[in-house]
């Protein structure tokens, strides 16, 4: 087993790597008057799917035609994320996640690490940031990117190589997070207001560098052929 990391928020500058913080959060039991959805766009509730085990594979199976343009949609119990798929930095990422999107693999995973300012990481089967799909794949971005607000992109071991991709995937969620150095492979970009705004419910949630206040699932991950 082994941990998907990213750089921290603090180690941005001194370009220091930590593990990822482990999934799991404790929710108040304090009853208030308006419910927790009411005020953070959020609901709370477990999907049916969490806690399935997920299948492991030897490879990503080719599911990305050449000339079309595709999307993951994340369906987040704190709303929808679009990710346009980014074929062209991408290299084999994009068409790595569509083909676990298409495996139901996400359906029940966790937002495990949510840091203010920062970023949002999800997809790992473990829930704890040591999980995923049982391969990785290599698509290392120029090294002139730079990463902007809404970007989805892959979360690799210490040691990996730029690039390396499994399941894991964060979303830059704050100013922080663009400052990443660009070591981490690019899956797409969420930039619709939309998607924006469930990046924002969910980043609120966040405590520490660790898991967010409650609990976020993805109930589903589909992926749209947009022409």
């Amino acid at each position: 087993m082994y941990r998907r990391t990213l750089l921290s928020l603090g180690a941005v500058a001194a370009s220091a790597l930590l593990i990822a913080g482990c999934g799991g959060s404790s929710a108040s039991t304090t009853a208030t008057v308006t419910p927790p959805q009411a005020k953070t766009g959020c609901t709370f509730k477990q999907p049916a799917t969490a806690g399935a085990k997920k299948q492991q594979f030897a490879r990503a199976g080719k599911v990305l035609q050449a000339g079309k343009r595709y999307a993951i949609v994340l369906t987040t119990t704190c709303g929808t994320i679009s990710v346009i798929l980014d074929l062209q930095r991408g290299g084999p990422i994009p068409n790595s996640i569509a083909f676990l999107a298409t495996k139901r693999f996400y359906d029940g995973l966790t937002f495990h690490r949510v840091v203010p300012d920062f970023v949002l990481q999800g997809g790992d089967p473990a829930g704890d940031g040591s999980g995923g799909p049982g391969y990785s794949v290599v698509g290392a971005l120029s090294k002139t990117y730079k990463y902007r607000i809404g970007d989805l992109a892959m979360a690799k071991t210490q040691n990996a190589p730029r690039g390396d991709a499994g399941s894991q995937f964060f979303v830059i969620s704050g100013t922080s997070g663009t400052q990443l150095p660009p070591d981490y492979g690019i899956l797409g970009h969420a930039s619709d207001p939309g998607s924006l705004a469930t990046i924002r419910r969910i980043a609120a949630l966040a405590i520490s560098d660790g898991a967010p206040s409650k609990p976020v699932w993805i109930v589903t991950a589909r992926l749209k052929v947009l022409g």
